[in-house]
């Protein structure tokens, strides 16, 4: 284990590699040591200044999700990405990485809840959001592991899973069905409302890579179409965002001293 200078937790053994940003627990790179190009995407132009939310990794968005009326008196997408978070332990072996990282809300934001991210590397990624409610009242929040995963072009890429699943389009509050596995053209930002396990078939990198999710009735799909202010020329199309949720209506729903659990299993194999 090692602690940078800047902040970022750096963790490897004979399986993977992996570096964690301590400023919103985004682990912004995940690699298996059979694999040539890294999971996640990171843009380019990020400033890593602790103060704007890191583009790329895995951003936490908590306990709010995009600009939803649902707790809106907080920033958007939460401020879990905008927090800094504490290191409870850290277990790295041959076999297997294992760390865990806490959040206590600062007080500004007048929350009585608490989160935990429990990361676990073997020749998977195993990737877990606790919610605990410590208040004497009940806490509703929305949530998701905003997953940028790193891809070839998204002209190499299709996304499978999807076919026959509704969603709701955030472009113009529209629902629609997917009818076949598909390639995402142009910009696309929706909200499956009943998604299983994904597939990201990556014909450029010759990999699939798979997400399991568990604790999460939404599934996010995004790319903006565009580059962002973190990105050089071109790198959006670099990126597919795929992020187990609870959003929108599928909102969770805590009583007093009660837990909840998000969580994310992301495993590569090469093609056949």
């Amino acid at each position: 284990m090692k602690i940078s200078d800047d902040g970022f937790l750096q963790l490897s053994n004979d399986l993977a590699e992996c570096k964690i940003s301590l400023f919103g627990a985004n682990i912004v790179s995940y690699r298996p040591k059979n694999e040539e190009n890294d999971i996640f995407w990171l843009g380019d132009l990020n400033k890593f200044d602790n103060k704007q939310a890191i583009r790329g990794g895995i951003p936490v968005c908590w306990p709010r999700f995009a600009e939803e009326k649902l707790n809106s008196r907080l920033p958007r997408h939460g401020f879990a990405r905008l927090s800094a978070w504490t290191v409870k332990n850290i277990h790295a072996d041959k076999d297997k990485i294992e760390a865990c990282l806490d959040l206590i809300p600062d007080e500004k934001y007048q929350l009585k809840a608490t989160a935990r991210l429990l990361i676990k590397i073997t020749d998977k990624l195993e990737y877990c959001l606790e919610t605990a409610n410590d208040s004497e009242d009940i806490f509703e929040f929305s949530e998701a592991l905003h997953a940028y995963f790193n891809i070839s072009s998204l002209n190499e890429t299709e996304i499978k899973g999807l076919a026959g699943h509704r969603y709701l389009s955030s472009l113009d509050g529209k629902t629609y069905t997917m009818a076949e596995d598909f390639r995402i053209k142009g910009e696309f930002d929706a909200a499956f409302l009943s998604a299983g396990n994904i597939e990201i078939i990556d014909k450029g990198f010759k990999r699939i890579i798979s997400l399991k999710k568990e604790g999460s009735n939404t599934t996010v799909v995004w790319n903006p179409g565009k580059d962002l202010a973190e990105m050089s020329p071109g790198q959006y199309k670099k990126f597919v965002c795929v992020e187990p949720a609870n959003q929108g209506e599928s909102f969770v729903r805590l009583n007093p001293g009660e837990k909840h659990k998000i969580s994310m299993t992301v495993q590569v194999r090469k093609m056949a």
